[in-house]
């Protein structure tokens, strides 16, 4: 049943809507003011779809009411539908600024009557939709941030040099922060007496002594679960019979429990559990069972340094971990990768020449560079780098031996991210190295190998690492080898490509082309998209997918998008003089770009060398880089907006936004993702998403742009559901400017 509430200071009239819409008592809930406060408290009790009130009356008329529900954001998108016998066109300009929905003259008609209020219904489920489609959004994200959170809080934890108890006591205190449990609790295996020793408690209970410190293996639920080696889950607390006091946790109103054995190669090192006074879900579920593994890891690691010397496992000279113990490292490592089916690789760097130094300044000043290079390849590594995972030690750099290092990568299926990391050990290792009153330059060999590619065991993937260490030394200078043939002709093309990138840049081997943006009302141009292409100088074309990614990773898209900038302006002003129409030129800014503290004044800058009216240049941004940093974008686009810069949200459904942002950004028009264009036709829920979209933005005022739009029934659609623009391959893939004259020419006639 839908809510109607229609306000009027005349009695006959509301009684006359009344008898009008008796037919419709099945579906709607009829609700009459006959002033605005009455209206008000009407509208705070009930949950109102939709609001038909009286332009003039008495007191307070319509406009008042509407200002009163618009500054209320429980009210404001409640369609808003105005009566008027007397209204002159300027006045209704005034009202559809101000937010109304739509206007009805008198004398009402039935039939008009319910048409207008079942079009304002409509509107209000397409906006209810959206809503509850971005609080999913906002939901998953922050449940899936959460989650990500604890993860590496656990990992930061678990690489922290502390004892077992504090270890375990940050670990508890995480899962009740992060997922909000009532409290958790750790407990570590006694294997001499067969017991369950509680070691860590957060949340509603601190303590760790008492009836639960110690528990025999097989007694309760925690002594079952380490028994059966089983995680024990459930939703259903009150009623499980594995839960002994029920009276408590009724009192307590506790609904879920989780319950996990922690064991490493089979081995029960303890177990994890946590009581929750809400249902947990199945990623909740996953991120515990990854949690409950790296704790079980982090355990058996401090089990393991109480029961062996430190020297036994780390150098003395470095303190960094020995050959010994990156082995069992290494071991674990493929283990954890195997069962979970991720990626590692191992990385050997022997110091090119380094016996010279010994020879030349003395073993002790040997002994003093080796300590700095363990020191900077220490501080090489960061800890968003994929050697900071949940099976990491106190340190991932080993020193193997004599002038020889490695460091082990998780989770690399991607050789680009291990090319970042190598850079920077490379870039550090070359700094020069002081040694008294001596100044020494470092250089290295470096090999690597993967799991599982180039071996499945430690001692093949070794092996395989020296290998490839092998092949680097034969080179001269700083080299890097990967074992595998196809791995090392990618990181070959990847450094090639970016050396080449380097030079396109200075040698201007970009160029623009342009994609026409098609009014639907009009079929002509209003503007274009310029899209950078790279034209090699032997005539080779470079894909974008490949140089645009590129660009970001490397923080050359910066460089790249001002000339972008510059270009578009100059190439307007070119068309300006030639006396082409004029129409807007949109530029594509990355987030990384838009982050830059300048990034205002570039395009400024970029206006006002071209000589460039500023409402000619349209800035697309997306969604994802702006709620990157919300309040930051929000500022930057009212200050291209107040210069006059059209401003477009791209690629929108397809980030994760919010609507609350959505109204506080100085819009001009929304372009939807064309992966909703391409199936619009037959899939209903594409359709259904790009009539709300339409709706949304018309409502907000906003002009909408399909993209991808590639044949007549797409095009037929969007004209239906009253698209402003659209820009596609139907009317013309992106073209070089020479072009567009033709097309602007083409379309007009």
């Amino acid at each position: 049943m839908k809510n109607i509430l229609f306000v009027d200071d005349d009695a006959n009239l509301l009684n006359s809507i009344k008898r009008m819409l008796r037919r419709k008592k099945q579906e709607w809930v009829l609700f009459f003011s006959t002033s605005v406060d009455h209206a008000l408290e009407k509208i705070s009790q009930n949950n109102i779809d939709t609001i038909v009130c009286d332009f003039k009356m008495p007191e307070k008329g319509g406009f008042d009411l509407l200002r009163i529900i618009k500054k209320n954001d429980q009210t404001a998108a409640i369609p808003f539908i105005l009566m008027t016998s007397l209204m002159d066109d300027n006045v209704k300009l005034d009202a559809y600024d101000m937010g109304v929905t739509d206007i009805l003259n008198k004398p009402l008609g039935e039939g008009e009557l319910i048409v207008r209020i079942n079009s304002a219904l409509k509107l209000k489920s397409y906006h209810d939709k959206i809503l509850l489609h971005n609080q999913r959004l906002e939901e998953q994200v922050t449940e899936r941030t959460h989650q990500i959170l604890l993860a590496s809080e656990i990992s930061a934890i678990l690489i922290q040099a502390q004892d077992l108890q504090n270890l375990l006591q940050s670990c508890t205190e995480s899962l009740v922060k992060y997922l909000d449990a009532a409290f958790a609790r750790i407990w570590v295996y006694d294997e001499v007496q067969n017991i369950l020793e509680l070691k860590a408690s957060a949340g509603l209970y601190t303590h760790i002594v008492g009836a639960h410190q110690f528990i025999p293996v097989g007694h309760l639920k925690i002594g079952s679960i380490a028994q059966k080696r089983e995680p024990h889950l459930t939703n259903s607390v009150v009623g499980d019979p594995r839960v002994n006091n029920q009276e408590w946790a009724k009192k307590e109103g506790m609904v879920a429990f989780a319950g996990y054995p922690l064991i490493v190669d089979d081995k029960l090192v303890g177990v994890m559990a946590m009581f929750s006074r809400n249902v947990l879900n199945d990623t909740v579920m996953d991120s515990l069972a990854s949690v409950a593994d790296k704790i079980a890891l982090g355990i058996e690691r401090k089990k393991t340094e109480a029961k062996v010397h430190m020297l036994s496992f780390y150098d003395s000279l470095t303190m960094l971990p020995n050959r010994d113990f990156f082995y069992e490292f290494i071991k674990k490592a493929i283990s954890y990768a195997d069962r979970y089916r991720k990626t590692l690789a191992i990385v050997l760097i022997d110091l090119d020449n380094f016996s010279r130094i010994n020879k030349s300044l003395g073993p002790q000043r040997g002994d003093d560079c080796l300590k700095i290079v363990s020191h900077r390849l220490k501080n090489s590594l960061r800890k968003s780098d994929p050697v900071f995972n949940a099976t990491t030690a106190a340190s991932l750099a080993v020193r193997m031996g004599g002038d020889l290092f490695a460091v082990l990568l998780h989770d690399v299926d991607d050789v680009n991210k291990i090319n970042q990391v190598l850079k920077r050990i490379v870039n550090s290792l070359s700094e020069v190295c002081r040694l008294d009153s001596h100044e020494v330059y470092l250089s290295a060999s470096i090999g690597i190998a993967r799991f599982p590619d180039d071996g499945k065991d430690v001692d093949i993937l070794l092996k395989n690492t020296e290998t490839a260490l092998d092949y680097a030394k034969q080179k001269k200078g700083t080299v890097f080898e990967f074992y595998s043939d196809i791995m090392n002709k990618t990181s070959i093309e990847y450094l090639d490509l970016e050396a080449s990138l380097h030079k396109a840049i200075k040698s201007k081997e970009f160029k623009l082309y342009y994609q026409p943006k098609i009014d639907l009302k009009t079929d002509n141009i209003i503007g274009v998209e310029a899209l950078i292409r790279w034209h090699q100088k032997d005539g080779t074309i470079v894909s974008p997918g490949d140089f645009i990614p590129l660009a970001e990773s490397t923080g050359l898209i910066v460089p790249m998008g001002s000339f972008v900038l510059e270009e578009a302006c100059r190439q307007a002003k070119e068309w300006q003089d030639m006396g082409l129409p004029l129409f807007s030129i949109a530029v594509n800014v990355s987030g990384i770009q838009f982050g830059q503290k300048d990034f205002v004044k570039t395009v400024l800058n970029a206006i006002n060398t071209s000589k460039l009216d500023p409402e000619v240049i349209e800035i697309e941004i997306t969604e994802t880089a702006i709620m990157l940093n919300p309040k930051k974008a929000i500022s930057y686009l009212h200050e291209l907006k107040e210069m006059g810069v059209l401003i477009s949200l791209d690629d929108f459904g397809t980030g994760y936004s919010s609507l609350s942002y959505l109204q506080k950004l100085p819009l001009d028009s929304l372009k939807i993702n064309m992966s909703f264009i391409t199936n619009v036709v037959n899939n209903v829920n594409d359709a259904m998403i790009v009539k709300a979209i339409i709706a949304m933005a018309h409502h907000l005022n906003l002009k909408v742009v399909a993209e991808g739009v590639e044949d007549e029934k797409q095009l037929a659609f969007l004209r239906a559901i009253d698209c402003d623009q659209v820009q596609g391959y139907y009317y013309s893939p992106p073209t070089p400017a020479e072009n567009i004259c033709k097309l602007v020419k083409q379309l007009s006639e």
